[in-house]
């Protein structure tokens, strides 16, 4: 059990002013620091922050990364896909990592499929296997509507930094999808969104 010291009055002006000594705002960053700790244990843990098209990780929900070269921290996933099946030629992903410091987004197009088929009493049989290949594309600039507000931030390969301004744009977003726009090298723009399950999960992250 910890025991806290005293306050310190002080007179000012006539009005008793409670000042907490240091000792006692060093009790009270430990135990917000016990909380934080405490809320994150309970969280699902994710062991690396790397970014790839058929990653298995919880979606727009809240994690705790434990990732061996960048150490732990809280964050969230996001995926949205363009187009009407992952498998169709030219479709798009958007998969994007959100943590306190950065945020990571990575763009993949399936660019072609293979099909292959047997012949067999007089007909052609088409087999149910296909072979996707996928490729990514770098993401020079990311923009973000929250409310009226655009942010636009330009980043190093798919890596863009929170500000506290952003940090709290994102943490009081209203409970909705959020519009994104993804400017790739060469000057091509892919138009996305953020859930809505993600953006509630901001809320413990930022």
């Amino acid at each position: 059990m910890i025991n806290l010291p005293q306050t310190i009055p002080v007179l000012l002006f006539g009005v008793s002013l409670a000042v907490l000594s240091p000792q006692l705002c060093a009790a009270f960053a430990i135990q917000e620091v016990a909380s934080l700790t405490q809320a994150s244990s309970d969280l699902p843990v994710v062991k690396s922050t790397v970014l790839s098209p058929d990653m298995d990780v919880p979606w727009s929900k809240p994690v705790r990364i434990v990732d061996p070269f960048e150490g732990e921290f809280l964050g969230v996933f996001d995926r949205n896909s363009l187009g009407s099946h992952l498998s169709h030629e030219d479709s798009e992903q958007v998969i994007s990592l959100w943590t306190p410091s950065n945020i990571r987004v990575l763009v993949t197009v399936n660019f072609e499929q293979a099909r292959s088929s047997f012949y067999t009493a007089g007909r052609v049989y088409p087999r149910p296997d296909y072979r996707r290949f996928v490729t990514t594309k770098k993401v020079d600039k990311l923009l973000l509507k929250v409310r009226q507000k655009v942010f636009k931030l330009d980043g190093s390969t798919g890596t863009f930094a929170v500000s506290q301004e952003l940090a709290t744009a994102l943490k009081n977003a209203p409970d909705e999808n959020l519009d994104i726009r993804l400017v790739l090298e060469g000057g091509q723009s892919v138009d996305s969104k953020i859930g809505k399950e993600t953006v509630k999960a901001w809320r413990k992250i930022y």
